[in-house]
């Protein structure tokens, strides 16, 4: 009983503790794999954050395992899938819009993981065209967030071919502290391409600081040694 009574209450603390601002309603809630149950209780219990967590979590879950490509020849390793190499990030991954957009329904104020998904479906998936729709949903709730807004403008600026741009418009939000590091290596990697090595550099020097992703950091400490061996 105790436990269950401390679990309310977190519920009720975090339900408490978001801006007293309006929520997509329980229409746009679209069901994906098992949420049927966990989506009433967050409407129930006013816990969409702490349900927009869980499938987060899920989501870089998904994003994370190996997938499986057709012509592609199969490793697999001691503990499960291989992963990606340095195409880390590449590939279909056919259910990454519905459940982004599960996500930014429950909780449209969880800004780090509609500019995670975004960015992922932008940048690596190269699917632009869900990565706007993701943003322009979110700013339907979020009007005036201006990381969306940035996030909308690189995207514009991607297909143009021109890295130093859009490294230079999402400049802002890699000097946010929250901001996702997948973020981070996209801006070091277009500062790279732009010829601009010593941005670069910082970039891949406050990520080797701040994640503790062993995929970044491992990639980061190679492209310092990378950038230090060119600059010398």
């Amino acid at each position: 009983m105790a436990g269950a009574l401390g679990f309310t209450g977190l519920l009720f603390f975090s339900s408490r503790s978001r801006p007293a601002s309006p929520f997509p309603p329980p229409s746009a809630l679209r069901e994906v794999r098992h949420s049927a149950i966990e989506d009433m209780l967050a409407l129930s219990l006013g816990a969409r954050r702490l349900f927009a967590d869980l499938w987060f979590i899920r989501l870089m879950q998904y994003y994370g395992t190996h997938e499986h490509i057709a012509g592609e020849e199969e490793e697999e390793e001691e503990h499960g899938h291989s992963h990606h190499g340095l195409d880390f990030g590449a590939g279909n991954y056919p259910e990454f819009m519905a459940l982004s957009r599960h996500i930014a329904a429950l909780d449209p104020y969880f800004k780090n993981a509609v500019l995670y998904s975004a960015g992922s479906l932008a940048f690596n998936l190269n699917r632009p065209g869900e990565a706007a729709e993701l943003l322009n949903y979110a700013l339907v709730n979020t009007p005036r967030e201006w990381k969306f807004l940035i996030m909308l403008t690189a995207i514009g600026y991607s297909k143009s071919s021109e890295p130093a741009k859009v490294a230079q418009i999402i400049a802002p939000l890699v000097r946010e502290r929250d901001c996702p590091v997948m973020l981070k290596q996209l801006a070091a990697f277009l500062n790279k391409k732009a010829g601009n090595y010593e941005a670069a550099a910082v970039i891949y020097a406050d990520i080797l600081q701040t994640s503790k992703d062993p995929f970044y950091t491992l990639n980061s400490e190679k492209e310092l040694k990378m950038i230090e061996k060119r600059l010398k």
